[in-house]
């Protein structure tokens, strides 16, 4: 059913109107609009639902396109990851940049391996900083951007010791701001389960342990929301790290 309604999301749902016509695929979080109007007949020869169902098709077919492209490069770069193989792991994901530059997995692994596995820093301090800098200019589109970026800084499950101390906070701080700035503590969102641990971490490592505490506070009151972790197009499921992880 997924593969022939062109639906490579996960969760995705599928509406039957009364007539026995499917009548809307897609998320879960767009039924409150769209079910009304579903019941009300009004929704299935819609602009509204066309518009909607040609959106949902060149979203998957994009989708489709980078899993072509994605899964090879995987299918390299796990068994050198499990053999602790760096060198091949990075040689994967250079071929995969090549094809896809601007793919967050490869840019999230790209640095991990250079800076953590590799430690080299005349490669991967450059890196870093073209990362840092790419996930500031893309602002609203993703903050989940620099918050991977942040998280190759300041993840508290890392020992980020080697990293040049005078770099590292510079870069943290350019980012925390970022993020504090689009997402400030007073605004809804489940998100900041994911968002606020490395940033606290930052905050924490330094000094500023009050608000390092406030920012935690606010991740943990975010698991009140419904959808505390959301599961993207391309059927990625964002997981948040443990508060608890957080160093005290």
């Amino acid at each position: 059913m997924v593969e022939a309604s062109s639906s490579l999301g996960i969760p995705t749902s599928f509406v039957v109107d009364r007539d026995g016509h499917i009548a809307f695929i897609g998320h879960p979080s767009e039924l409150d609009d769209v079910l009304p109007k579903v019941l009300n007949g009004s929704w299935r020869s819609s602009d509204e639902a066309k518009a909607v169902d040609i959106g949902r098709i060149a979203s998957n077919q994009r989708t489709a396109r980078k899993i072509s492209v994605t899964k090879p490069i995987y299918a390299k770069l796990q068994p050198a990851m499990q053999a602790e193989d760096w060198t091949a792991a990075l040689s994967a994901m250079e071929e995969g940049l090549a094809l896809m530059p601007d793919y967050i997995g490869f840019r999230e692994t790209h640095v991990d391996l250079l800076l953590h596995k590799l430690r080299d820093m005349q490669t991967g301090l450059p890196a870093m900083r073209q990362l840092v800098e790419d996930a500031i200019d893309k602002k609203f589109e993703a903050v989940s951007w620099m918050v991977m970026a942040l998280n190759q800084l300041f993840d508290p499950t890392t020992d980020n010791s080697h990293l040049p101390s005078a770099e590292r906070f510079a870069m943290g701080k350019e980012l925390s701001d970022q993020i504090l700035t689009l997402s400030p503590p007073q605004s809804d969102g489940p998100l900041k389960f994911i968002w606020y641990v490395p940033l606290a971490q930052s905050y924490f490592e330094c000094g500023k342990n009050v608000r390092a505490i406030e920012l935690i506070e606010v991740a943990l009151k975010s698991l009140d929301f419904r959808e505390p972790c959301r599961t993207t197009s391309n059927g990625t499921t964002l997981i948040a790290p443990s508060p608890g992880q957080l160093h005290r």
